[in-house]
């Protein structure tokens, strides 16, 4: 159902009292971006494979993104459990390798699929890469208004960001939509611990930076404040204030209500469409299909915990951002601010991880990934250092490039944690 403004969502919302139903909770699917490269790093065309991935699987879709080169999978909404988590695992991990056997045999050459929050090689910057889809035309040439964005020592067009990187979507289906409000403001404060603890976006277009994770900041500025954390004065208290608060945005090219949430590329956002649901999309892609199935387990585990047990006030939305920033600077190795108290992100997440344990627990299933995220913790780093020290192991630009794809894919292909 499509939502085409605000009184079409209040009056469903009158209706809905009258005639409630209950959602089940805890249901959740995920969209995984990726991108087609070459050995040596250099953008594919994955809209030729498309097609044939879809004839081939039946569990997931396949379909394009922003870039030629990128490929987003999409999962079916199910109920929550290790199981599950476990399934989705298998069938995505046969899924990217089916990727790369259908492109080599379109192409006649090596091919990876590149799980990474940023794609390093600077080719895929050029409007050569940008999609053919109608949706990514356009929006490229609103991107063309603002101004380039310097990186290192080069500038990047605004309209080639969204080409040269890649996250994880996790939608997560809530029991009615004052529920749905409540998962989303607790999904807010949990921002910066998952930007901290995922990290691994150090380089772009072939240039290192001092940001653990610059994929964020450089897609605010390349959106024009559309993405990031969401422009909010307060906390949203009902689902009609936060669909008043994405309407009072000018929409780009969106004719609904429901298609204007879609223009909001921020960290956390409320679907507008039937059933409603909360989508988290602030960390980027992990190398591996377990290190993402350790992030879904987490941000489940963690918003259970804090909707059953929590009972602290809502953090201040300034503290939020000041916090986001620090982990995107800094990764694990920075200080957090919380209610004007310092406290190390190391020890903040340690007893997050607790929580999100404890939270997996209370949905009646076993925790399965999480201690891949507890070595992070203990080796006091992210995926972020491991990249930040492979590209310094080469001079030239071109071998930095071809020798992390190459060590991203080895991890990729045989599913061991980069950490």
């Amino acid at each position: 159902m499509e939502f085409r403004n605000i009184n079409d969502l209040k009056n469903y919302l009158r209706q809905l009292e009258k005639h409630r139903h209950h959602p089940q909770d805890y249901i959740f699917g995920i969209e995984l971006e990726g991108a087609l490269v070459n050995k040596e790093g250099k953008p594919l065309d994955a809209s030729k494979i498309i097609p044939r991935l879809n004839q081939m699987h039946h569990d997931f879709e396949f379909d394009r993104e922003a870039g030629k080169c990128q490929i987003e999978i999409r999962s079916f909404p199910r109920e929550y459990s290790c199981y599950a988590l476990r399934e989705m695992e298998e069938y995505l991990h046969d899924a990217i390798h089916d990727i790369v056997e259908v492109a080599e045999k379109v192409y006649g050459d090596e091919a990876i699929f590149l799980l990474l929050g940023s794609n390093p090689h600077p080719d895929v910057l050029s409007d050569e890469w940008i999609s053919d889809t109608a949706r990514a035309r356009k929006m490229a040439e609103w991107r063309s208004q603002f101004p380039p964005i310097k990186i290192g020592n080069k500038s990047i067009e605004a309209r080639h960001i969204a080409i040269a990187i890649q996250s994880v979507h996790v939608h997560i289906q809530g029991k009615n939509p004052e529920d749905i409000v409540d998962k989303y403001n607790r999904l807010l404060y949990m921002i910066p611990e998952q930007i901290a603890i995922s990290a691994n976006s150090p380089i772009i277009g072939g240039e290192i930076l001092d940001y653990r994770e610059a994929r964020l900041l450089l897609y605010e500025l390349a959106d024009g404040g559309n993405a990031g954390f969401p422009k909010l004065i307060k906390y949203p208290s009902s689902i009609i204030e936060y669909g008043e608060y994405v309407s009072s945005f000018s929409p780009i090219i969106a004719n609904s209500l429901t298609q204007m949430v879609k223009e909001r590329h921020e960290d956390n956002r409320i679907r507008l469409e039937v059933p409603f649901r909360v989508e988290n999309r602030v960390y980027p892609a992990q190398c591996t299909i377990k290190e993402n199935m350790a992030l879904i387990e987490y941000i489940i585990g963690r918003l259970k915990y804090a909707q059953r047990w929590s009972r602290q006030e809502l953090p201040p939305l300034k503290e939020i951002e000041i916090n986001r920033i620090e982990a995107i600077k800094e990764g694990l190795k920075g200080d957090f601010i919380w209610n004007g108290k310092k406290v190390t992100i190391l020890n903040y997440i340690m007893e997050s991880m607790e929580k999100a344990e404890k939270g997996i627990k209370a949905l009646d299933t076993n925790v399965r990934y999480l201690n891949i995220l507890r070595r992070r913790i203990k080796r006091k780093k992210s995926c972020a250092d491991t990249l930040k020290r492979w590209y310094a192991k080469n001079d030239d630009v071109d071998e930095k490039i071809a020798y992390i794809v190459n060590r991203v894919w080895k991890h990729t292909s045989k599913n061991q944690p980069l950490i």
